[in-house]
């Protein structure tokens, strides 16, 4: 006879125990399928959406890959999992080599403030990443150099404060909608530099790299270009104009000018 509408609803409800007569499915079929997915619901999550957060972050900070992960689609680790905890420390050598010299600088926490020599050095050691030398003015503390191909913020302001426009001959687009490129490529050897960068807007970047166009630093920020037929173009950084400055009138004498002689300022 025919399986009447209730039997078959039953039959093919998820984790539906099987009916008399009928073989229980096998393990892999669609029902055993079923019923794991049952049970699995049974022992839902019962934390509640703060818990979770501090369990993800808890995942992170220890494994750098959180095990609830939503975008996570195999075994290796999601976007979540490529984050990473980035912090900078800045250290004086000096501070480091002398620290009982009252007079060095402090080592900075960068977003928090000064942290103690005995500290920073505790870093220096525990630390498996290398650090980056910064090479500064003594006087103005203005960085100058790093030994990374990652420029600092203060490198960028000098440099683009010096440039203000494309270095291009020719090219008025302002620095701040300009790239600061390495004049002598960072993979040739060339050192993160503020005399082996200037600005270039991205047409002109893309000249450089690709085309016969040559460029060199020849001092002071002053760009040797040479065209692909050979001819030379030096473009120097534009000059600011001169401070002006107010000198004081000459120093009236006690008792005032003499009455038949004018003061100073009246002489043409």
């Amino acid at each position: 006879m025919p399986a009447s509408a209730a039997q078959q609803e039953r039959a093919s409800a998820p984790g539906a125990a099987p009916e008399a007569g009928q073989e229980p499915a096998p393990d892999g079929a669609p029902g055993a399928t079923d019923g794991i997915q049952a049970a699995q619901a049974a022992q839902a999550d019962t934390r509640t959406a703060d818990q979770i957060r501090a369990d993800v972050l808890t995942d992170l900070l220890l494994t750098a890959a959180p095990a609830i992960d939503p975008t996570r689609t195999d075994d290796g680790p999601g976007t979540l999992g490529a984050i990473r905890a980035r912090i900078q420390v800045v250290v004086p050598a000096l501070s480091v080599l002398n620290p009982d010299d009252e007079n060095r600088d402090p080592a900075q926490l960068i977003g928090h403030g000064p942290i103690d020599i005995g500290l920073a050095k505790q870093l220096a050691v525990a630390t498996p990443v290398p650090w980056d030398r910064v090479i500064t003015r003594p006087i103005t503390g203005a960085v100058l150099r790093t030994d990374t191909y990652h420029r600092t913020a203060a490198i960028d302001q000098h440099v683009r404060a010096r440039d203000r426009h494309c270095r291009m001959p020719g090219c008025a687009l302002p620095a701040v909608s300009c790239e600061v490129d390495h004049t002598r490529d960072h993979a040739l050897g060339g050192p993160t530099d503020v005399g082996n960068l200037a600005t270039l807007c991205q047409r002109h970047h893309s000249m450089k790299q690709f085309t016969d166009w040559t460029v060199e630093q020849v001092g002071g920020g002053v760009l040797r270009w040479v065209s692909p037929a050979g001819v030379e173009y030096i473009d120097e950084p534009p000059a600011y104009a001169p401070t002006v400055r107010f000198a004081p009138d000459d120093p009236v004498p006690p008792g005032g000018p003499p009455d038949d002689e004018p003061p100073s300022w009246a002489h043409p």
